[in-house]
C-alpha cells in the first residue's frame, strides 16, 4: 500500500496535470502545489527515482522542516545521549566535559548556555526513551485524583458555593467511583474516601495518590521518598492500605486515572447542565447517576462495560472492610511522657499509665474521646472535655496512678464524692455536705471508708435511710450517723385511714336493682 507522501509525489511529478488539478487530488492549495513542484525540481526528483527513495527521504525533499537561525554552537546530540546512557553522568558534568571541552574552535559562535542545553537534552531524551506500560493485578491498586471541574450548589441564602470532585479509579477494570466533598482538606478527603469504601463495601491493597497536602507532608522526588501525614497514615492503616505517592510533575505514574477524571467530569457536567442543586447530598446523587452511566458503557477494548469487568474479575479480589468504620481525629505524634504522667491536649491534662514515664506516645484527639497509643497499642481512653475559663481540671484515671499516689488521691474531695455517689445518691449528698462542714477531707475519708466496710452488714436501704434522716435533722457528723444506724432509722408513720365519703344523690343505691321492684 502506498503512503500519502509517495502518492502525493506521483501527482506532483505528473506533467499532464496542472496545479489546480493536483491540488484537488492531494487536497492542497494551488500555490502550495506550485511551491512543492519547485522543491521537487530543485532536489532533482524524477518519476523513475520514486521506487528507490524511502518515504522519509521524500518527505525531507518535499516538506523539509524549518530550522531556526543558529546563534550558538550546536552539540552532537547523538554523542551526548550515548555518553549519558553509558556512564550515567549528570547533565552538568556532560555539559562541562563533553560539550564545552570538545566544541569546535573554528567558529565565532558562542557556546550554548547550560539552561538551553538542559532544555534541549530533556526533549531529546523524552523522545528517544522507551515508555514503561503498567500492568495491574485485579483488586491490587486504586488510584485517586481531584478533578479540575468544581461542582456548584446553592445554599438556602441563594449563595453559590463551590465544592471538590474526588475520583477513585481501578486501573485493571477501569471502574470508577467518586464523591463530592467540600474542599481538599485532610478531614474532607478522609471522609470522602471512607464513604467510597463504604459504598464499595471493600478496600484495595494499594493506593496511588497525588502529592496533595492533605496526605503528604514532604513530596516524593528522585532523591527521597514521600513522607505521609500521620493522620492520613492512620486512616490507611485502619483499612490496611499501602500508600504509593506519585512523583511530582509525573502524570505517567497515575496516567490511568487522568483519563478517567476527564471522562467522569464530562459526564457529570452533562448531568448538571440543566440542574440547580440545593445541597451536597443532591450533588452526590447526580454524581452517582453520571458515574453509573459511565460504568455501564461498553468499552471497545474488552467488549464489556467497566461494571461487568469489575464485578466478574476484580470485586472478589478486594479486601473486606474492618468491623468498625474509621473515626477521624487529629494526631499528635512523638509526645514524651513527663514525671506527672499526664499529657496536655488543648489546655487540659489527661492521664497516662505511670509506667510509661519517659516513653514516646501518640495522641488521637477525636470529637468525643482522647485516645493515647504507645507502640501502636492503645493504652488510655478518656472522654474529651472542652476547657472553659472556670473548668480546666485534669482528667485522671485512678488505674494510671502508682499505689502511693492512689492512696493520696482517695482523700481528694472530688474522689470522695464520686466514690460515695457510686454507692448511692443519698450517701453522695451526705458526703458532699460533710465536706462543707469539715475542713479536712481526711475526716470524711475515714468516715466513708469505715461506712463502706460495714455496708454489707446494714444493707444499702438502711444506709440510704440513715443518710436521709441525718440530712433532715441537719446532723452532719459521723457520730450522729452511727447513732442512727445503731438504733435504726426512724420509719415514717403510716397515714390513718379516712372514712368513706357519703354517696352522692346521682349514684343509684342497692334498691335500684332489687327484684321486688314493681318496675322490674
Amino acid at each position: 500500500m502506498k503512503s500519502d507522501i509517495r502518492r502525493m509525489a506521483e501527482r506532483l511529478l505528473d506533467p499532464t496535470l496542472n496545479h489546480t488539478e493536483v491540488g484537488r487530488l492531494i487536497n492542497r492549495n494551488r500555490d502550495t502545489v506550485r511551491r512543492l513542484r519547485r522543491r521537487a525540481v530543485q532536489a532533482g526528483l524524477r518519476p523513475e527515482m520514486l521506487g528507490d527513495l524511502p518515504d522519509a527521504r521524500l518527505r525531507d525533499m518535499l516538506m523539509p522542516s524549518g530550522h531556526r537561525k543558529v546563534r550558538c554552537v550546536q552539540p552532537d546530540w547523538d554523542v551526548v545521549v550515548r555518553h549519558i546512557l553509558a556512564t550515567g553522568d549528570s547533565v552538568l558534568d556532560t555539559y562541562d566535559d563533553i560539550y564545552l571541552k570538545q566544541q569546535s574552535t573554528d567558529t565565532d559562535l558562542p557556546p550554548m548556555s547550560y539552561a538551553n542545553f538542559c532544555r534541549e537534552l530533556a526533549k531529546i531524551l523524552k523522545r528517544r526513551a522507551p515508555e514503561y506500560r503498567h500492568h495491574y493485578r485485579p483488586g491490587e491498586v486504586m488510584q485517586i485524583d481531584f478533578a479540575g471541574f468544581q461542582p456548584v450548589w446553592t445554599d438556602p441564602q441563594n449563595e453559590r458555593r463551590k465544592s471538590t470532585l474526588l475520583i477513585a479509579h481501578f486501573p485493571f477494570s477501569q471502574f470508577c467511583l467518586g464523591e463530592v466533598i467540600q474542599s481538599q482538606s485532610r478531614a474532607d478527603v478522609i471522609h470522602g474516601l471512607t464513604r467510597i469504601f463504604a459504598r464499595l463495601n471493600a478496600a484495595p491493597r494499594r493506593i496511588i495518590l497525588d502529592n496533595f497536602k492533605a496526605a503528604i507532608d514532604v513530596a516524593r522526588s528522585k532523591r527521597r521518598e514521600a513522607r505521609i501525614n500521620p493522620e492520613f497514615q492512620a486512616f490507611l492503616d485502619h483499612y490496611r492500605i499501602v500508600p504509593d505517592p506519585a512523583r511530582g510533575r509525573e502524570p505517567r505514574d497515575k496516567g490511568a486515572v487522568e483519563g478517567t477524571v476527564r471522562l467522569s467530569q464530562r459526564y457529570y457536567a452533562r448531568v448538571l447542565r440543566d440542574r440547580t442543586p440545593r445541597s451536597m447530598a443532591e450533588l452526590n446523587e447526580l454524581l452517582q447517576a453520571a458515574l453509573e452511566h459511565l460504568n455501564d458503557k461498553v468499552m471497545r477494548r474488552w467488549k464489556m462495560s467497566r461494571n461487568e469487568r469489575f464485578l466478574t474479575r476484580e470485586m472478589s479480589c478486594l479486601r473486606p472492610l474492618p468491623n468498625t468504620s474509621y473515626d477521624y481525629g487529629n494526631w499528635h505524634p512523638g509526645i514524651r511522657i513527663q514525671r506527672h504522667y499526664h499529657v496536655n491536649v488543648e489546655g487540659r491534662d489527661y492521664s497516662v499509665p505511670s509506667h510509661l514515664i519517659g516513653e514516646m506516645v501518640s495522641i488521637k484527639a477525636m470529637a468525643a474521646t482522647i485516645e493515647i497509643y504507645h507502640d501502636s497499642t492503645l493504652v488510655a481512653v478518656h472522654s474529651r472535655r472542652a476547657v472553659t475559663p472556670t473548668d480546666d481540671t485534669p482528667i485522671t484515671d485512678p488505674a494510671h496512678m502508682p499505689e502511693n499516689h492512689r492512696a493520696i488521691w482517695r482523700q481528694n474531695p472530688d474522689a470522695l464524692i464520686a466514690r460515695a455517689s457510686d454507692y448511692s445518691l443519698s450517701l453522695g449528698r451526705f458526703v458532699c455536705k460533710h465536706l462543707e462542714v469539715n475542713t479536712t477531707p481526711r475526716a470524711t475519708y475515714n468516715m466513708l471508708k469505715r461506712l463502706l466496710e460495714v455496708a454489707p452488714v446494714y444493707g444499702k436501704t438502711t444506709i440510704d435511710a440513715a443518710c436521709v434522716e441525718a440530712l433532715r435533722r441537719d446532723q452532719i457528723n459521723a457520730d450522729a450517723l452511727w447513732q442512727i444506724l445503731d438504733r435504726g432509722p426512724k420509719k415514717l408513720p403510716r397515714p390513718e385511714p379516712q372514712p368513706a365519703p357519703t354517696p352522692s344523690e346521682n349514684i343509684r343505691g342497692a334498691g335500684y336493682y332489687s327484684e321486688d321492684d314493681d318496675a322490674a
